[in-house]
């Protein structure tokens, strides 16, 4: 996101095709206030929630998956929620799979996600494993023994579930020229410096991800090497994030000046220019976090695209499109070789723009590499989502064009194995409340059929107007619009 005026991310002419191409069957339908009532007086709640075991015993890096029974078996909701008291000895997976990770004991709360309340409780013992051998890596990083490996992309995703943007604060900048601007930039757009009691507060709430957009041009010097004390304050606000067991997903934000499409488009030598400094940053955000573990994900770029091009939010031209697939393809190389778990870490991928319109999207093209998900930035339908002056309320037609946006996706990438985070997502305050926490719970909702793990943008505004998307007041620690927030967690489930 940028502090500018943006134009809608799907043309007036592209949204009226894909729904006029579209039956009723296409399009999915709600249920009557008389069905909902009907449904909700036959729901059977479960009763029971028993372990097949309350005490296990495993060596470092080993999995187990827990296994429950849960009566009666026609109970409407069996779908179960895990946690771990100590996620660095043990941690385990929205599917309950447990990893060993080092030595110790930890608990696994298992409970009922229905409104029985039920919960049991599964002692881990963790053990070094005879054949690991010894490493001597900081306290808050991960060896590459803590690296679960076996976990794949699309179920990364999911256990992601539900995340949070900290726009406006280590993204923030006071100019486009490669400068020296020091730590003060953190502020420079009106947001306080960060805190770990912020980032307690935000996974308290039930946020498990949290994106943090880096800018890295304001802390270059002239041969593109990062000032020593920025990274390092990237780095504590990671750590923040890890601490609280979360995901975090790190980039680089407003930086279209260091991978300059206009330039990279020119001629072969002004391409071989612009990755060669693009990557001198990577190789060195690389270098700093390459024994942390898959809790930490990589995202190359942040809306590549050309400022003020006539199709900069309509999916630019196919030469552009180009450059940004070759940008990547470099970036996943460099990071597949640049040392430690990086060999495995899951890395996010940008279309043009993270754009999610269909050229866009058609011309995404992903190394072959099974550990990379596409990420694409969606404030959808626009009209009701950021045009101030669009609608305020969210009825039938926002929702039928964002049954077709998901299904697009599913289409494109999840039904074929490729997974998709929504890396930035958000409804601006219109003093509409009632309809943004509407249109919160079926984005969320709609998204998560499809295994599409959606972040929250929030940029620390709360007028009513364009680009007003926050939600959490960092200065007290607390959410503003908490219904909004209740929603993005529970209909991330």
């Amino acid at each position: 996101m940028k502090m500018k005026k943006i134009v809608s991310l799907l043309t007036s002419a592209s949204l009226l095709v894909g729904i006029a191409g579209f039956g009723a069957s296409d399009v999915q339908q709600t249920m009557s206030p008389a069905a909902i009532s009907a449904s909700a007086a036959a729901a059977v709640k479960v009763k029971t929630l028993n372990l097949a075991a309350s005490k296990v015993t495993m060596s470092v890096g080993k999995t187990y998956t827990i296994k429950s029974k849960i009566t009666p078996s026609n109970a409407t909701n069996q779908k179960l929620s895990y946690s771990s008291s100590d996620s660095k000895i043990a941690k385990v997976s929205s599917k309950g799979v447990v990893t060993a990770v080092k030595e110790g004991t930890a608990t696994i709360t298992v409970k009922t996600t229905d409104k029985s309340d039920l919960s049991a409780k599964l002692t881990v013992v963790v053990k070094k494993s005879s054949s690991a051998a010894s490493s001597s890596t900081s306290s808050n990083t991960s060896s590459s023994n803590g690296f679960d490996k076996k976990i794949t992309a699309m179920e990364l995703v999911e256990d992601m579930q539900v995340g949070f943007n900290l726009g406006n604060t280590l993204d923030a900048y006071s100019g486009n020229s490669i400068s020296d601007a020091g730590l003060s930039s953190e502020t420079c757009w009106g947001n306080p410096t960060t805190t770990k009691k912020m980032i307690t507060a935000i996974k308290a709430k039930g946020f498990n991800t949290i994106r943090i957009p880096v800018t890295w041009h304001d802390h270059l010097d002239s041969n593109y090497n990062i000032n020593e004390e920025w990274m390092n304050r990237v780095k504590e606000v990671v750590d923040y994030a890890i601490d609280n067991d979360m995901y975090v997903i790190l980039n680089m934000h407003h930086d279209n000046a260091v991978y300059d499409l206009k330039k990279a488009i020119k001629s072969t030598n002004d391409y071989k220019d612009v990755e060669k400094r693009f990557l001198k940053i990577w190789t060195q955000i690389a270098d700093t976090f390459k024994n942390y573990d898959e809790h930490l994900v990589f995202e190359s770029m942040n809306e590549p695209r050309i400022e003020g091009s006539a199709a900069e939010w309509n999916g630019g031209t196919a030469d552009e499109r180009v450059a940004v697939n070759k940008l990547n393809a470099a970036f996943t190389k460099l990071i597949r070789n640049s040392g430690g778990n990086n060999k495995y870490r899951f890395l996010m991928l940008p279309g043009y723009g993270a754009s999610s319109s269909d050229n866009a999207l058609n011309d995404i093209k992903l190394p072959d590499d099974d550990r990379l998900i596409v990420s694409v930035h969606a404030y959808s339908p626009y009209n009701f989502a950021m045009n101030a002056s669009g609608t305020k309320k969210f009825s039938q037609t926002e929702k039928n064009e964002l049954d077709w946006f998901f299904s697009n996706l599913d289409k494109k990438f999840v039904s074929k194995g490729i997974p998709v985070v929504i890396g930035e997502m958000g409804a601006t305050n219109k003093n509409n409340l009632a309809d943004r926490i509407a249109w919160t719970k079926y984005y969320v909702s709609g998204a998560r059929k499809y295994n599409i793990t959606c972040l929250w943008w929030d940029n620390g505004c709360f007028n009513i107007g364009a680009e007003n998307f926050g939600i959490f007041d960092r200065k007290t620690c607390k959410f503003k619009f908490k219904d909004i927030a209740d929603a993005l967690v529970k209909y991330s489930k």
